[in-house]
């Protein structure tokens, strides 16, 4: 487990450590700029290259590059700082003294074989100007590798938004993983992330980190010898209609692949004799249906009760029969509910307050635009603030909010899991229906929402890799691919395997 901040809690955690530590703001200073310095010849000497131009801003950032550029002309290497302005934080001043290479103040014409980028910090907000505008433009014109100091140079470092942004091919972040670095476009600008480590201590726990197999590998223990499918527990799937069938059948394969022990797939009954002999190991059953889509039937309902998980709205239709079959479940339910797709766009359309008077785990998986719906902000709010208004959604009502994106957000508004496993191969139609077999499939063996959530959103992630891969490219992924790509991502995720 890898631990995420915002901004302000790395800032406090630096606070703390001088302040109350007593460590010297300098000594940390030193540290960051030898492990920026280690990165950047690591670099190098795999390239073959040996001239750096470290471009540093007047704050501490740019003191890390002052300290890198120190550094790296005492192992030998040819360097030069571009100094952006002449007024430095005294910790930057400190810095500079103690420099005694090559310094300019206007952008050198000459290339680099590799360019640290220490103008702005975690601090940064809004829009480069002016001449700094002209070096992160200049930086990314270079030609060179570039070696971001803690974070790309304009990035916003909380929520992965930029105007203008270095593109790095390496980020050192110094102390702790922020948010901003896997969020929105920070994962396209920010190269291999690298954490250094140099002692920096938060004043408390982070309530925010970042998934790895080895966070999941509990999900799938060996299993005894003597048991059952009754061991495994019982999901089901209450999906499709005959406008959107295909939704029901990903969902119910992902959810076989994924290790309960019954998988029941209920679709409406126009749609029951398409579905026939399709999915043999699943138990497929004839849900009340109007014109196609799910008609509301409290004894059909009420004999779904007792599964363990049950995953709703895929391909439904958002009518008000699923509102209302969602509604009963809320108050009748004792296990865990997973609402997708149409079922969270009837909640958004009917009123999300039904949500507050559940009797169950409820597990939510929309999509950015799903949710600016749910919540009622704009998509561009969302896809900007999608964290902070994810966690206080997820606390109002009292559920496990799983936020789908490059790297999807899953929080129950007390702790929040980042999972960055996924892949552009799973932006296609239908991904989000294997999900939701997945995560119910899990849960049904008993889990809580926040770890059926967030190791469901990691296993489809490494599902989608090892589909992307064994396709040759991430075009030609299918949902299909995925799903039966399920059991060797569960096989690496059992065994903690880092990668693909």
């Amino acid at each position: 487990m890898k631990t995420i901040v915002t901004c302000a809690k790395m800032r406090a955690a630096d606070k703390y450590t001088i302040e109350q530590l007593g460590v010297p703001a300098q000594e940390l200073m030193e540290r960051a700029g030898a492990a920026i310095a280690a990165e950047t010849a690591a670099l190098l000497e795999s390239t073959g290259g040996r001239s750096v131009l470290a471009v540093c801003g007047g704050g501490n950032n740019g003191g890390d590059g002052w300290c890198a550029a120190r550094l790296l002309a005492e192992r030998g290497f040819e360097t030069a700082v571009f100094t952006l302005t002449d007024k430095l934080s005294p910790d930057c001043a400190a810095q500079r003294a103690k420099y005694a290479g090559e310094v300019f103040t206007v952008f050198p014409d000459r290339p680099f074989d590799a360019v640290i980028d220490a103008v702005f910090g975690t601090g940064f907000r809004g829009a480069p100007e002016g001449r700094f505008a002209d070096a992160i433009a200049r930086i990314n014109a270079s030609g060179a590798k570039v070696v971001s100091a803690d974070i790309p140079s304009g990035l916003n470092g909380d929520n992965g938004t930029f105007v203008s942004c270095v593109r790095a091919d390496r980020t050192v972040t110094i102390g702790e993983r922020k948010c901003g670095l896997y969020l929105g476009d920070g994962a396209d600008v920010c190269g291999q992330i690298v954490c250094a480590d140099i002692g920096i201590e938060l004043p408390s726990p982070s309530d925010k980190w970042l998934c790895e197999a080895g966070d999941f590998s509990h999900l799938f223990p060996p299993r005894k010898k003597n048991t059952n499918k009754g061991s495994f527990g019982k999901a089901v799937l209450l999906a499709g209609s005959l406008r959107y069938s295909g939704a029901a059948f990903l969902a119910a394969e992902a959810a076989l692949r994924a290790g309960c022990g019954y998988t029941v797939l209920a679709v409406p009954e126009d749609l029951f004799p398409h579905c026939v002999g399709r999915l043999p190991a699943a138990i497929l059953t004839a849900a009340p249906a109007e014109e196609g889509f799910l008609r509301f039937d409290e004894p059909f309902l009420r004999g779904l009760c007792d599964a363990d998980a049950i995953a709703v709205g895929m391909g439904c239709g958002a009518g008000r029969g699923l509102y209302d079959s969602i509604a009963f479940l809320l108050s009748e339910f004792r296990g865990t509910l997973i609402a997708d797709a149409d079922g969270l766009n009837a909640l958004a359309e009917f009123g999300a307050d039904i949500l507050r008077e559940k009797r169950c785990r409820v597990i939510l998986t929309p999509h950015p635009k799903e949710f600016s719906r749910l919540c009622g902000e704009p998509i561009e709010r969302v896809l900007r603030e999608g964290l902070p208004l994810a966690e206080r959604f997820a606390l109002e009502y009292g559920v496990t909010v799983l936020l789908k994106g490059n790297t999807s957000v899953i929080t129950n508004g007390r702790q929040t899991a980042f999972n960055a496993e996924g892949t552009p191969a799973l932006a296609k139609g239908g991904s989000g229906d294997v999900l939701s077999g997945i995560v119910a499939s899990v849960a049904a063996r008993g889990f809580g929402a926040m770890e059926s959530a967030a190791g469901g959103a990691f296993l489809l992630g490494r599902a989608g890799r090892l589909a992307a891969k064994a396709q040759g490219n991430e075009y030609s992924v299918t949902a299909e691919d995925v799903a039966g790509a399920l059991p060797r991502a569960i096989a690496q995720v059992a065994a903690g395997q880092t990668e693909v």
